[in-house]
């Protein structure tokens, strides 16, 4: 009983002490800190298809490349008396946009007397950028030579300059750069030969404007690389571009004339250990792509990669007639994915056809 009593006692003391709690003034209200939450807008990615070509009117040696400091594609093509730069964030659109700019056209000065061809943009290891082309050295039809420009800032769609002439006095063509890891630079351009027609050169660079002598690593010699009448003399191999992927490194060129149904890319792989010397690099037999699908006389390729770097695709120009007599033909301007085998090599085929939606790059932005 006495235990009970005590419990009692207990529980209301406990009671008394809560109420005398409950009884006292309210604490004040203290507001939390609040905290502002930045939201940002979900990334919207282009999915909107294309169909080839991205551009149907004259469009030779085309070249494309993105920037992903200013997410722009930029693109050039020759156009005979001038350079001009044009941009998009989209490649499919990348001349429909209607955004370019005239950075240099040919009056005379620096011996450039027009005939620009098959301009390319190369990013250098000291941030600048440089376009590599060639040009008539003579007020009339002659000889051609390669010259560089140089931007002014690393903005490409900024001034730029005349650079120089960077390999010496040869007729030479279709100039294009590759950066190794080490950081060496490397050209390859069209050399013409007294006895084997156009063949390809390379050459190590002691500077982005400055090449040593080249050595010639490819001519002609395949069945499918000398097709009437580019044959003897006629010969063609032009158009170099560098293609890394996957640990391996190839030259993807073009073979016979620019305005054949048979123009063709073809591929050399850099197997060895000198980049200098011919027996390092394999010609692979069969070529990388050829006309069908009512494109005609594919070739002259640059390769890009998709914004989000996981996708290379390829620019070329074809004609869309067929075109038997090999004269003058309008080339339009062609894009395309490029898918790799098991082995890491790259696959292409047919061109794409006219009536064939193509996805864009991944990781374009809407």
């Amino acid at each position: 009983m006495k235990k009970f009593i005590k419990s009692l006692a207990l529980a209301a003391a406990i009671l008394l002490i809560l109420s005398s709690v409950s009884c006292t003034s309210e604490p004040e209200e203290t507001s939390a800190p609040t905290e502002t939450v930045e939201t940002t807008a979900p990334i919207e990615y282009n999915k909107e298809q294309f169909y080839n070509p991205i551009w149907p009117f004259d469009a030779p040696d085309p070249f494309i490349t993105y920037d992903s400091e200013t997410g722009y594609y930029y693109c050039l093509h020759t156009q005979g008396n001038r350079v001009e730069i044009f941009r998009s964030k989209h490649a499919a659109d990348v001349i429909m946009d209607d955004d370019s700019k005239i950075i240099y056209e040919a009056t005379g000065a620096n011996v450039v007397w027009g005939d620009i061809w098959a301009p390319e943009m190369h990013r250098a290891p000291d941030g600048f950028w440089y376009i590599y082309t060639s040009s008539r050295i003579t007020k009339d039809p002659g000889e051609k030579r390669i010259f560089v420009l140089k931007s002014k800032t690393s903005d490409p769609f900024g001034e730029w300059e005349f650079a120089g002439r960077p390999a010496y006095d040869i007729f030479s063509i279709d100039p294009t750069v590759y950066t190794a890891p080490d950081g060496k630079q490397y050209m390859c351009y069209s050399r013409v030969d007294a006895t084997k027609g156009q063949v390809l050169d390379i050459c190590e660079m002691s500077s982005p404007t400055i090449c040593k002598r080249g050595r010639t690593i490819a001519y002609a010699e395949l069945d499918w690389e000398l097709v009437e009448p580019y044959v003897g003399t006629k010969a063609i191999l032009e158009g170099p571009f560098f293609l890394e992927n996957n640990g391996r490194l190839f030259i993807i060129y073009s073979a016979n004339g620019c305005w054949s149904n048979h123009y063709a890319l073809g591929v050399l792989e850099f197997t060895g250990d000198d980049m200098l010397d011919a027996k390092s690099w394999t010609k692979h037999p069969e070529p990388l792509l050829t006309y069908g699908n009512e494109v005609y006389g594919p070739g002259h390729a640059s390769f890009f990669r998709s914004p989000d770097g996981t996708e290379v695709w390829c620019c070329y120009h074809g004609m869309p007639v067929s075109n038997d007599t090999v004269t003058n033909a309008e080339r339009h301007m062609y894009i395309q994915k490029v898918e790799f085998d098991e082995t890491g090599y790259p696959v292409m085929g047919k061109p794409i056809g006219y009536d064939t939606a193509i996805d864009p790059p991944s990781g374009e932005i809407k």
